[in-house]
């Protein structure tokens, strides 16, 4: 079994060159969402196709004999160790970029000062570095460590290559389907700037089509602008019913973050609008009533003809921070830094929810800088050199390795 000072060595001895001549070549290549309405993108979109099977594929392969497995949906999980009885750890990274659209060179892949925004130090500049490029480096550079130190993996270790990128779990649904061994605690590597997220609300989108007609601008009374329509909506919306309040998690929320008109043409009022409802969940909260909450808000527009849809969402998490898992990733954190690892429940939503329904715990842990959402995304190269460190030494402590090297 190994011991935490052997866990701390053996952690201590990731490759730092390799990590980051992987990260900067990962930041080179797309596999941005552009801007737009259109904010879903398939995970077999050709463009993470390629990421996925021309990038990734060959880097993992090119680490030696690892157990590396297609899952559906354009995905890759990596096995190691001999699948015993022992302890079962996921740690999953995700490929498609949401953000960061905004920042000049998003592809340039280049080392400078992060000093501008706070990091006096070198950074990796890229679109997706926080999110998903410098997660990936780390966990390419993990396998990489677990390899070269023949290390003897009592139970196993997942390394999951998520390809979720329509705000849903159907990605994650098909990876946990594809396990072997359920995981009985995962980390999901994001940017969380070496916090540990242990929670968040959950999200749904509700999409609302008004329909009027249209008519030139000059003689708005000969029409029915959907313009007109859709401020209804807005204002009909702060009657939607938003009285739950989590003591963690906090309150839902029923706002609209997209409106998008047709046709667009000159001095033409649209007929149609087309919004977008973000409407945050909390544990306990029925997806099927909170669109009728929002139908039933909204209610007879006439003579607008109006459609109020489900369409897809993420479940809130929450994990027990006393949970296995947690205390070791703190342990791990704590004997690379030096230093209490902060916790935290974050407002937004990821992933997190779908492990958790299913049974696995789910947390999310790593490196990250940038201006969050749409501008420069970098990320501190010391902190992801941290991060890879202490997620080595989290497997090592928690399937309790015993060393061959």
């Amino acid at each position: 079994m190994t011991t935490m000072d052997e866990a701390t060595a053996i952690a201590g001895r990731i490759d730092e060159r390799y990590l980051t001549d992987t990260l900067v070549e990962l930041a080179k290549v797309p596999t941005d969402v552009p801007l737009g309405p259109q904010t879903f993108i398939e995970p077999d979109h050709p463009k993470l196709v390629h990421y996925v099977q021309q990038v990734l594929r060959p880097k993992i392969q090119a680490l030696g004999d690892v157990d590396l497995q297609d899952v559906p949906r354009n995905q890759l999980v990596v096995r190691l160790g001999d699948g015993s009885s022992g302890p079962c750890l996921l740690v999953m990274v995700y490929v498609p970029t949401q953000h960061h659209q905004l920042m000049e060179e998003p592809f340039s892949g280049k080392t400078a000062s992060g000093a501008e925004w706070g990091y006096d130090e070198p950074c990796v500049f890229g679109q997706g570095v926080g999110q998903n490029k410098s997660q990936q480096a780390v966990m390419l550079a993990v396998i990489k460590l677990l390899v070269e130190e023949k290390v003897r993996l009592p139970g196993a270790v997942y390394f999951a290559v998520n390809n979720e990128g329509r705000s849903s779990h159907a990605c994650t649904e098909s990876i946990l389907a594809s396990l072997e061994h359920k995981p009985q605690f995962a980390m999901l590597l994001q940017r969380t700037g070496l916090g540990i997220s242990l929670g968040n609300r959950g999200r749904l989108d509700i999409n609302v089509e008004v329909r009027g007609k249209a008519v030139h601008s000059s003689v708005p009374a000969q029409g029915l602008s959907a313009i007109e329509g859709a401020n209804q909506v807005l204002n009909r919306l702060k009657q939607v019913p938003l009285d739950g309040k989590h003591p963690i998690l906090g309150v839902q929320h029923a706002v609209a973050y997209q409106v998008v008109y047709e046709p667009i043409a000159p001095h033409t009022l649209p007929d149609v609008a087309r919004l977008k409802i973000d409407r945050r969940l909390l544990p306990g909260d029925d997806v099927d009533q909170a669109v009728s909450d929002v139908r039933d808000a909204i209610g007879d527009m006439s003579p607008y003809q109006v459609t109020v849809e489900r369409s897809t969402h993420m479940l809130p998490a929450l994990v027990d921070p006393n949970h296995r898992g947690v205390q070791v990733l703190k342990e791990s954190h704590r004997q690379i830094l030096g230093e209490e690892p902060v916790t935290y429940y974050g407002t937004g939503t990821f992933d997190a929810g779908g492990p958790c329904a299913a049974g696995v715990p789910a947390v999310m842990y790593g490196s990250g800088g940038g201006r969050f959402p749409l501008w420069e995304d970098f990320v501190p190269i010391s902190q992801v050199i941290t991060q890879a460190k202490v997620v080595a030494h989290t497997i090592l402590s928690f399937l309790q390795i015993d060393s061959k090297s």
